[in-house]
């Protein structure tokens, strides 16, 4: 099995360097120049279905994929991003005004991060893990294409190393729309490549 995972492209709020989280604006027009870019690469790749979060950054990343390889798309609720609570909707410069304290612990540490209203990070790890545990078990021989976020591939990628959720999170680049390549075979994970950029509009 070859899985591809990618993040959704740029929305207007990351545009707006605003906190998304659970919320669900969609895409900017260099975000779907992004997907479209994207799309065309993974048509080479022979991609026999799409895994998406359903919120709508994610949702029409896949349908522009989707219309270039030909693969259908298939929604999983699991692979939403983590919820921000008090957070989401405000730009990045209001919750450090707002909440200093919690976003000084989130820089650092975002597992323990006081967020009021958040999901916290054990829950959402054990959602996203679930999610990606049914796809694989599903897909056992074919090319997966994953539509997600950053915070649901940091733990993907945290749970395949065994490594650290916050080092992952503060220390791996994922990038609007970059590709990520997990290869399995026996059992075992081969990571071929992390946030790959190349081509993109």
């Amino acid at each position: 099995m070859n899985l591809f995972i990618l993040r959704h492209g740029e929305s207007v709020w990351n545009r707006e360097k605003r906190v998304q989280g659970s919320k669900d604006p969609g895409l900017s027009e260099k975000g779907k120049r992004q997907a479209k870019s994207a799309g065309s690469r993974l048509k080479k790749k022979k991609i026999d279905i799409i895994y998406s979060s359903p919120l709508k950054r994610c949702a029409q990343t896949a349908r522009i994929i989707s219309r270039k390889t030909g693969a259908k798309i298939r929604f999983i609720p699991g692979m939403q991003e983590i919820i921000l609570g008090v957070w989401q909707g405000k730009t990045i410069d209001e919750v450090k005004r707002l909440y200093p304290a919690s976003y000084a612990v989130w820089t650092k540490e975002p597992s323990k991060a006081a967020i009021p209203g958040w999901e916290g990070v054990p829950k959402f790890r054990k959602r996203v893990d679930r999610a990606f545990k049914t796809i694989l078990e599903k897909n056992p021989a074919a090319n997966v294409c994953v539509v997600a976020h950053w915070g649901v591939i940091a733990a993907h990628l945290a749970k395949t190393l065994d490594a650290d959720f916050n080092r992952i999170f503060q220390g791996v680049r994922v990038d609007n729309c970059g590709i990520s390549e997990i290869s399995y075979m026996n059992g075992k994970a081969i990571i071929q490549c992390i946030n790959d950029t190349r081509l993109l509009s």
